[in-house]
């Protein structure tokens, strides 16, 4: 028995709920909350996040100039135990409203290494994506694991499904099965 629930945060990337990538986001979340895990759930659609300017103000103050939904992302990030990241692949890399959330983490980077205020406990992290074609994710997952490290989060578990132009249905409603796997990765 735990001591403690386990909050798990989950960050879709995917463009529409319906987006394969946020399906498979869905399932896994679903069977977090079966062991009783405490479930929080960003769609970046939703949210208005300014792009990172390069001001470098951060690394004087540990703040950002812009006020936005990025202090809500670093609150459910901060009080998660779990952060799952789930996106399609844009070009061999992650779309541009993650990215956007990455690139903000400067303000993080720079209270954790310049500013050295900035000491989180260990989080696991699992990486969800999808690829109309091209197998490689190796490009987003080195984004990903950036991410993660800001935030003390270590890449625990990943899932990738490669040709979602050309896969049939069934195949699909396999790698929902599949990835709920990914639940052993954190849950040790």
């Amino acid at each position: 028995m735990r001591e403690k629930e386990i909050i798990v945060v989950g960050i879709s990337a995917g463009a529409t709920s319906k987006s394969r990538s946020e399906l498979l986001l869905n399932s896994l979340l679903d069977e977090f909350s079966q062991v009783n895990c405490k479930i929080k759930k960003i769609a970046i659609r939703d949210l208005k996040i300014s792009f990172c300017d390069g001001f470098r103000g951060c690394e004087k103050t540990g703040t950002c100039k812009w006020k936005d939904d990025m202090q809500l992302i670093e609150r459910k990030i901060i009080e998660a135990d779990v952060v799952v990241v789930s996106s399609p692949i844009y070009f061999t890399s992650i779309p541009a409203n993650l990215k956007a959330i990455i690139d903000r983490c400067q303000v993080y980077w720079a209270r954790k290494n310049i500013l050295k205020n900035f000491n989180l406990e260990p989080k696991k992290g699992l990486f969800i994506s999808i690829a109309g074609r091209n197998p490689d994710f190796n490009h987003a997952e080195t984004i990903i694991r950036a991410f993660f490290s800001v935030f003390n989060i270590k890449l625990a578990g990943k899932y990738y499904l490669p040709n979602t132009d050309t896969i049939n249905e069934n195949i699909f409603l396999e790698s929902i099965k599949e990835v709920k796997n990914l639940i052993k990765e954190v849950l040790k």
